[in-house]
């Protein structure tokens, strides 16, 4: 049967909340006539949130466009399942050298780092094996959706879980691999075999960097935006709570940023669970099956799009050893929590902590 988390119906922007909006952002520190401008709209899967500083109506009014208008942008250009993208041409094209513009180049680059960083658990080659995934975690909410409807809940009926077959899996792992795209040079790619893109796991905070780019081109300092809990902002002392995977409606840890991104990747959003295991959305791209080794890994980073896929990556690691990588990448910081509910905390993840 399929889990939504009640955390999922009471924080509906993700696996991190915003606290800034509750208690109040940089009183001291803003003019009167500053005041805090917010707007969400529906993006990329989810709820995007943009809130900033101004003392301009029409400067706001443009903002918001400009930000929203990049977001559709995004959205439609990188989307795996809409086969009008950009991604999914590039994805259909049967010629072994594909052409990919500046924007895709970026993105390639910032995965084959991070592929490279977490030996391999970063893999936006897999698109079928999440593509698999989905379908059976969508196909088991339509029949608990079902079950709804036809007011069986309380009786002994249940809807019967189930997961992809051995089979299955195996198909789907044969047609991945990120070793089969190579780089000819920076705007061509070579692919040995027919592997599937999905920016998923970075795309979100790949928008929310561009949406703070865009607000500082407009020059607003002080704004956050918000893809589904992969979170950017400019401006100090924004307060973020990051949620327990297991308690309903509780945070496990609060931090404080200035300048920086966040982003979390956890296991407690949407899952199935089959003879009290639970299959989650983030595969291993090694065993094709979710990963167990972790509940939610978060990493707070300068750029949005890197944090967000590094979260990914490290999430199918042992957290030992994730937070060895952390240690020995620059300005970049780890914050764990394992499979046994136990925490890791990567060196001065200390100083971003609000207590």
């Amino acid at each position: 049967m399929l889990k939504i988390s009640e955390n999922a119906k009471k924080f509906p922007f993700g696996l991190i909340i915003v606290l800034s909006f509750v208690i109040g952002f940089l009183v001291s520190q803003k003019t009167n006539s500053d005041r805090l401008y917010s707007k969400s709209k529906f993006y990329l899967g989810s709820i995007v949130e943009v809130k900033f500083y101004s003392n301009d109506d029409e400067l706001a009014n443009q903002a918001f466009t400009k930000v929203f208008n990049e977001f559709e942008r995004v959205d439609k250009k990188f989307s795996f399942y809409s086969n009008e993208s950009y991604l999914s041409k590039l994805n259909s094209e049967k010629n072994q050298t594909i052409k990919i513009d500046e924007e895709t180049a970026y993105l390639f680059k910032i995965c084959d780092s991070v592929h490279n960083i977490t030996k391999g658990k970063f893999d936006p080659s897999i698109g079928e094996l999440t593509n698999l995934w989905k379908k059976y975690i969508e196909a088991d909410e339509k029949k608990d959706i079902q079950l709804l409807k036809v007011n069986l809940r309380n009786s002994n009926q249940k809807s019967s879980s189930s997961i992809p077959t051995k089979f299955e899996i195996i198909a789907a792992k044969n047609n991945s691999g990120w070793t089969y795209l190579k780089p000819i040079n920076q705007y061509e790619i070579l692919r040995t075999k027919n592997v599937l893109l999905n920016f998923d796991a970075i795309i979100q905070g790949y928008a929310a960097d561009r949406a703070i780019e865009i607000l500082k081109s407009l020059g607003i300092n002080k704004a956050l935006v918000n893809a589904s809990g992969e979170i950017k902002v400019i401006g100090e002392d924004w307060k973020i709570g990051i949620k327990h995977p297991r308690l309903e409606n509780e945070l496990i840890e609060k931090v404080r940023l200035s300048n920086y991104s966040i982003a979390t990747s956890g296991d407690y959003e949407k899952y199935i669970e089959v003879d009290g295991k639970r299959y989650h959305h983030i595969i291993d791209p090694e065993t094709g099956y979710p990963s167990t080794k972790n509940m939610s890994v978060t990493v707070i980073a300068k750029n949005c799009a890197f944090a967000d896929a590094l979260a990914t990556g490290l999430f199918s690691l042992e957290p030992e050893q994730a937070i060895q990588i952390a240690k020995s990448l620059n300005d970049v910081y780890v914050f764990i929590v394992d499979s046994k509910n136990q925490i890791y905390r990567s060196k001065n993840f200390e100083k971003f902590l609000w207590r």
